[in-house]
């Protein structure tokens, strides 16, 4: 009998405040467009009201002044910081039920800021990320430049097949040899000013096809083995006569 005593009670109890929970107005405020950081905001924003299920209607508030009232779900209605003064304002929902009651949410508190003082916060935010990434792309991007520019030419073998990349490959007027164009060569419409891998030399370059770049890479194994021009294919010596005349030292 005890037993049976202590559960109901603890049934009741339970049943009170779900009940309890059910019959409140809870009121949020959610950001549209605009600034919110803590207390202030700046902008359009609107006001969500939620409550039991006989909720018919909700009245919102800034301060005392109505901004609208709503009849019918979803409880929500629009409004903007700049059509009140600035400072403190408290916003507040007042809901009406099916059954006669009068529903009051908890009021909400915020700091209505101008659009100039919310662009100052969004800066001092932004500040020390701009900086972190501002570092995190001098390491990450100018260091293996600074490398590149200033290092010494890379030692490719003769004849070796090279991977060119999505820049694709350039033969060096200066040298002969192929490589592969880089991110950070200077633009200059379909050419770029580019450092050779091989020689270290800085020409303007274009990318060209695949088969031009395989056979210079065959031309330049069979020029270290001593091969004479004559033993050169009608391709690698129309090849070799073009690179002599296209450019010039810059």
């Amino acid at each position: 009998m005890l037993r049976r005593m202590i559960l109901l009670m603890v049934w009741l109890g339970a049943a009170g405040a779900a009940q309890a929970q059910t019959d409140e107005l809870q009121l949020s405020v959610r950001r549209n467009v605009g600034y919110s950081g803590g207390g202030q905001i700046q902008g359009s924003f609107r006001m969500e009201a939620s409550g039991p299920a006989t909720l018919m209607a909700v009245t919102f508030r800034v301060d005392q002044a109505v901004v609208g009232a709503v009849t019918q779900p979803p409880f929500r209605i629009n409004f903007n910081t700049d059509d009140y003064g600035l400072g403190q304002h408290t916003l507040t929902a007042e809901g009406a039920t099916s059954d006669g009651r009068t529903l009051s949410s908890a009021p909400r508190q915020f700091e209505f800021v101008s659009e100039a003082e919310s662009w100052r916060a969004v800066g001092k935010i932004l500040a020390p990320i701009l900086v972190v990434v501002g570092i995190a792309l001098v390491i990450g991007l100018g260091v293996p430049l600074a490398q590149a520019l200033r290092g010494k030419p890379a030692a490719t073998p003769p004849g070796a097949q090279r991977r060119y990349g999505l820049m694709g490959g350039a033969i060096c007027p200066k040298c002969g040899r192929p490589f592969a164009r880089h991110w950070w060569g200077l633009n200059a419409g379909l050419s770029k000013y580019d450092r050779c891998d091989n020689c270290g030399k800085w020409s303007l370059v274009r990318a060209e096809p695949l088969e031009r770049l395989r056979a210079a890479e065959a031309a330049e194994l069979a020029q270290e083995m001593g091969a004479s021009p004559a033993e050169l294919s009608p391709e690698e010596k129309l090849r070799r006569q073009l690179d002599d005349s296209r450019y010039s030292d810059p």
